[in-house]
């Protein structure tokens, strides 16, 4: 049979499985299915189905084949909460089922005929889980199961049963398995166990009725049950048992009784159960035990009464007489406050013995003699004082001894003389001032627990006859120093804490004979420096050096071996890598966190890391590349530092393997600035496509400062507008502008004195803010490119002719509170893209109609808060695109609707807060234009007009009554008619002429971005000379000269992009392609003589490695100061200035200057390189030999 039911496995699908028989395939219902069983002609149904026969569903039961289904299991649905129904003879066909389980179908009831015809049924499981409906219980029809008489195992666990029919279980004759847990059974006789019930179910070897509702076992109350072996009543509301609750169970071996009400137990309970062999009597609240309760239960092993109320009155030499065979016993979390010396005399043949969380304050001589075998005593938690020496006497087979949490003060050397197989000491958290002397004779010793005691010395002998301990814990102490010789002899030594002391310094070599440790805890210590500890231990893979006073901290001083490294809570400013050994390295796991570091590059991180914590550090610099080639990271988390800017590249990452995980980066809590070199961080999360920059998982919570806002300090990073990333910057040159040495050169951005300057990424936005600056008269060196120009705040009194003139690209200008009086002709001149013009809160008087000519996009003109009395007609009429203006605040008194007849766009006007006269002539035209304009005016509600009168009374206009202006003539209205212009002509010949000469301008001023576009897009130089006189015979199109610490930009980026792109270029890597032990001049100044150009890769690596040696310098001098126009110089990450002598300074005035993240920085790097010639073999071997040669002519 159990061959059979092996072979039945769950299948994964929505509905159900069927075996299909091997002689005659017959079709399985709908929803069921079924695999093939080993025995070919068997068949077993898994059917998961919503409900049975519900409001949902019609169930046709009939359907399964009736021949060889030995197995059926019904599953319903989980999530839907329908209740489904049983019928009469759902299963009567199914002759041949042996074993049928019903799950999840909420069934109310079981009818009387649910299961005819299954008369050869041995395991029957119904679980409703009706316990999810609190209100549903299961009810069984009596004689339900009269059918089943071979039935052997039958499971109704969690169904809210409440109550069983009668004789329900009688016709059972063959059950052995019972199972009733996680009901709501009250009373134990429903189930008619009882002497004076019918035999029922009498081979019954096991019942479970734990989790029901149970409040007392009555006499005899499974008398019938003559060959039960398993008895489970645990985790109900007991809270009596009768005299004979237990009578006529001869062949009981386990009882469990835990977890219920009961306070005493009869003391003839286990009169008849002399077979017990378990008993689990814990977590209830039993204070009495019967003198001679246990008597007679000489075959138990096992005997539990933990978490009770037990004291001495009730543990004592009497109550465990006659257990000779009890092999553990469990006191724990009782009330007993002493150990006499015959409690447990009797129980020779105990191995464990547990008794912690009591209030135990003493233990008598000879408490365990006669004890011989017991190998666990665990008197944790208790309020022992003192161990003398005979207190553990007789322990001769002692393994594990724990009197950890304790009060002992004083522990006798010889009381565990006789126990010298103890392998597990654990004495932690007591008041021990020293090592105690008793575990010198321990020679077998493997774990030993000190923690938490008053210790503040290890001798050089504490441990010397410990010879195979494997653990030693030391935590909690009040040690301040380690010599070498204290773990000497612990040759097997694995794992050692020595957290929490006061460990100011660890002699070198002091673990120099543990070769075999694999963990350290030196955590919460005020150690200094672990230079010289472990960097011989090979077999070392954890350590814990957090929470000291470490400030230097090298990868050399950790073994290559180490997997798990925490520095966290330290002073140290630096992970150091002197020997650049990150690629031998091993560790997985690294925590720096809350430390001083400032400065994370590539040699930084190991290449094996793949968890990194590094918040909460003073992180201001991650270097490009720090995380390349780390192909196994995971996690970073560079939370809460001082970062207020990240290069593109900080985060590049190797490719990933498309079965690989996207690494998780935390970038939360830092100072980003919204600068123009960070717009890239914004849509960092949607590069995964390209599986070379991380996944930052808290990119919502970053915010960032806004470097030039008048409104708002910060701002949401995913909420920042493109224009808002901005750089500030004192002064500019542009690659291709070659006048920047020269005064009044249009392509330098100059920023002017007592200004601040901004600029996006692509220079797009140039921002120049001169805001109360104390300017009397607008500055002169306004960068041509500035987009917007802030110079309001200040008292520059008039603006002059051609103020402007130039600033082709400005679109906002503020000019407002500046005490502007006076705006003279052609002001603005120039400003053909301006949109925005603030010139509100000045004293503006008049405005004579020239002021705003070829403003023809401006969009919005602010004029409030002046002093303005007049302004001519044609004042606003060059203003066609013009939506927002502003006139309000004013002294305006007579209005013209020829102020705005060219403003077809506008959309909002401010006129109100003038003294607008009520003359009649006036004002019937007023109120006729206001009325049109209804939806333009915003403020009609403060428009008034003042009157004539003595009194200075005012009128609002929108109510005003015109019947008093009745004798106007037609001849005082305004004419609406068009202006004709009869200048048409010259007009046009002039804006032609206009046009033209703009066109040569910028033609003019970006020839070389022309240049650079036309190479790119269609392979043509304009007004480019061809190659320098010889360049053709050249080995190469370039070579490249840059610092070993760069190779990986040259190699993995740079190089591929030239020598494998298009065009084609043969380089010449330093690095690479150089000979082996040829002077390092001579292979310079023969790689330049051989190249095109000479391609110079300027980094603060290069400034600080390569340029500072001699012979590399020169070499680059001699060769270079004749050949500058064949130098380009690439600026790799930010330089500082202050470091480039002043031979760098001139080649960077002088020669192509181009910085890596530039825009069309590819275009411009290639537009400078050669013409690329086809590719030649042998370059490096010609190379070779034009050094070995210049070599040879140099010592002959």
């Amino acid at each position: 049979m159990n061959a059979v039911w092996s072979y039945i496995q769950p299948v994964v699908p929505t509905a159900v499985t069927v075996l299909q028989d091997v002689r005659r395939r017959e079709e399985a219902p709908e929803g069921c299915n079924s695999p093939m069983t080993a025995s070919g002609d068997l068949v077993a149904l898994t059917c998961r189905l919503r409900t049975i026969n519900s409001e949902l569903d019609v169930t046709n039961l009939s359907l399964i084949p009736s021949k060889h289904t030995v197995s059926l299991r019904i599953e319903c649905s989980d999530v839907l909460f329908f209740q489904s129904a049983l019928q009469n003879k759902s299963f009567v066909r199914l002759t041949d089922l042996r074993e049928l389980d019903i799950h999840y179908c909420k069934l109310g009831e079981v009818p009387p005929e649910a299961f005819l015809g299954l008369t050869d049924l041995h395991n029957l499981t119904l679980r409703t889980y009706n316990t999810d409906w609190s209100a549903m219980a299961l009810k069984i029809a009596p004689h339900a199961f009269r059918d089943q008489r071979n039935l052997q195992r039958l499971d109704l666990g969690d169904n809210n049963i409440w109550t069983l029919p009668p004789e329900l279980l009688c016709n059972l004759l063959n059950l052995r398995w019972l199972n009733l847990s996680r009901n709501k059974l009250q009373d134990v006789t429903v189930l008619s166990f009882s002497r004076g019930s019918r035999f029922c179910a009498p081979g019954l070897r096991a019942v479970d009725l734990s989790y029901n509702h149970l409040v007392s076992v009555p006499a005899q109350a499974f008398a019938a049950l003559k060959n039960l072996q398993a008895l489970n009543l645990s985790l109900n509301g007991i809270g009596k048992l009768e005299d004979k609750a237990l009578f006529g169970m001869y062949s009981l071996e386990v009882l469990d009784l835990s977890g219920n009400l009961l306070t005493a137990l009869p003391p003839e309970l286990f009169q008849e159960n002399k077979r017990l062999t378990k008993l689990y009597i814990r977590n209830n609240s039993v204070s009495v035990l019967a003198p001679g309760l246990f008597s007679g239960l000489d075959l138990l092993l096992e005997l539990e009464l933990s978490s009770n109320l037990l004291t001495n009155t009730w543990v004592n030499s009497e109550t465990f007489t006659d257990l000779l065979r009890l092999a553990s016993l469990d006191l724990s979390n009782n009330q007993l406050s002493r150990l006499d010396a015959a409690t447990f005399r009797d129980l020779t043949n105990l191995q464990v013995l547990k008794l912690p969380h009591n209030m135990i304050e003493s233990i008598s001589n000879n408490t365990f003699n006669g004890l011989f075998r017991l190998h666990t005593l665990i008197l944790s938690h208790n309020k022992i004082l003192e161990i003398g020496d005979k207190t553990l006497m007789g322990l001769i087979g002692l393994h594990v001894l724990k009197i950890d949490n304790n009060e002992i003060f004083n522990v006798d050397s010889q009381s565990l003389v006789n126990s010298t197989g103890l392998q597990e000491l654990d004495m932690s958290y007591n008041y021990l001032k020293s090592i105690p002397n008793l575990i010198k004779n321990l020679k077998s010793l493997k774990t030993l627990d000190l923690s938490g005691n008053e210790i503040d010395q290890l001798h050089n002998n504490s441990f010397s006859s410990l010879h195979h301990l494997t653990v030693l814990r030391l935590a909690s102490n009040n040690v301040q120093n380690i010599t070498i010789g204290v773990f000497s002899n612990l040759t097997e030594l694995q794992v050692l804490n020595l957290s929490k002391n006061k460990i100011y310094a660890v002699e070198k070599g002091t673990f120099i004979k543990n070769i075999i440790l694999e963990a350290v805890r030196l955590d919460d210590n005020q150690m200094k420096n672990i230079h010289g500890l472990f960097s011989e231990l090979e077999n070392l893979k954890w350590l814990n050096v957090s929470k000291n006073h470490l400030e230097l901290f090298d990868y050399a001083f950790v073994p290559k071996g180490l997997q798990y490294l925490d520095l966290r809570s330290n002073m140290i400013n630096e992970l150091g890598n002197y020997y650049e050994i990150e690629s031998e390295l091993s560790l997985k796991i690294i925590d720096a966190s809350f430390n001083r570091l400032h400065d994370i590059s590539a040699s930084s991180v190991p290449d094996s890391v793949e968890i990194l914590f590094l918040n909460n550090n003073q992180i201001t610099r991650v270097q490009p590349y720090a995380f390349f080639k780390k192909k196994n990271l995971l996690r970073v988390d560079l939370f809460a530092n001082r970062i207020t800017n990240l290069n593109q590249n900080a985060l590049r990452l190797s490719v990933m393997e498309p079965t690989k995980e996207i690494p998780e980066f935390f970038l939360g809590e830092n100072p980003f600035d919204c600068d123009c070199t960070m717009e890239w961080l914004q849509t960092i999360n949607s590069l995964e496509s390209t599986r070379q920059h991380p996944r930052v998982i808290d990119l919502d919570t970053i915010n960032c400062r806004l470097l030039n806002s008048k409104r708002q300090s910060s701002i949401s990073l995913l909420e920042a507008l493109k224009l808002q990333f901005l750089c500030e910057y004192k002064s500019h040159c542009f690659s291709l502008c070659h006048c920047c040495d020269f005064d009044a050169c249009d392509c330098e951005m100059t920023c002017p004195l007592n200004c601040t300057c901004f600029h996006d990424d692509s220079w797009a936005a140039n921002i120049v803010d001169c805001s109360s600056s104390s300017y009397t008269s607008v500055p002169e060196r306004i960068p041509m490119d500035a987009s917007e120009v802030y110079l309001d705040g200040n008292e520059l009194s008039s603006l002059s002719s051609h103020t402007f003139i130039g600033r082709k690209n400005l679109r906002i200008l503020y000019l407002n509170n500046s005490k502007v009086d006076v705006i003279y002709n052609r002001t603005f001149n120039g400003l053909k893209l301006l949109q925005k013009l603030y010139l509100q809160d000045n004293i503006l008087k008049e405005l004579k109609g020239y002021e705003f000519d070829h403003l023809g996009l401006l969009q919005e003109l602010f004029l409030h808060n002046n002093q303005l009395t007049s302004i001519n007609n044609s004042t606003f009429k060059s203003l066609v695109s013009l939506q927002t203006l502003r006139i309000d605040g004013n002294q305006l008194k007579t209005f013209s609707v020829n102020y705005f007849t060219n403003n077809k766009m506008l959309k909002s006007l401010h006129i109100g807060n003038n003294p607008w006269t009520c003359d009649c002539e006036d004002l019937d035209m007023f109120k006729t234009w206001l009325d049109m304009a209804a939806n333009t005016v915003a403020d009609t509600n403060v428009i008034t007009c003042a009157h004539n009168d003595s009194e200075g009374t005012s009128s609002q206009l929108a109510i005003y009554d015109l019947s008093s202006c009745s004798n106007i003539t037609e001849t005082q209205k305004i004419s609406r008619e068009p202006y004709i212009d009869y200048v048409f002509l010259p007009t046009v010949t002039l804006g032609t002429f206009a046009i033209v000469v703009t066109l040569i301008l910028l033609v003019f001023c970006n020839r070389n971005r022309m240049r650079v576009w036309m190479y790119a897009k269609y392979g043509v130089r304009l007004f480019y000379r061809s190659e320098f006189e010889g360049d053709a015979d050249k080995l190469f199109d370039a070579f490249v000269s840059y610092s070993s610490k760069d190779e990986v930009f040259v190699t993995q980026i740079l190089a591929p992009e030239l020598e494998r792109g298009s065009p084609m270029y043969k380089l010449c890597l330093h690095y690479r392609d150089f000979p082996v032990g040829a002077y390092i001049t001579d292979t310079i100044l023969s790689a330049v003589e051989t190249s095109k150009r000479t391609i110079l890769i300027l980094s603060e690596n290069f400034i600080k490695s390569e340029w500072c040696r001699f012979e590399f310098r020169s070499a680059h001098h001699e060769v270079l100061k004749d050949r500058r126009r064949r130098l380009i110089v690439i600026l790799l990450g930010d330089v500082p200035q202050r470091e480039l002598d002043p031979d760098i300074r001139l080649y960077l005035k002088t020669n192509t200057y181009l910085k890596w993240g530039d825009t069309h920085f590819w275009e411009k790097l290639k537009f400078a390189m050669p013409d690329a010639q086809p590719p030649a073999r042998g370059q490096q071997h010609q190379l070779h030999a034009l050094v070995a040669q210049q070599q040879q002519q140099q010592h002959q």
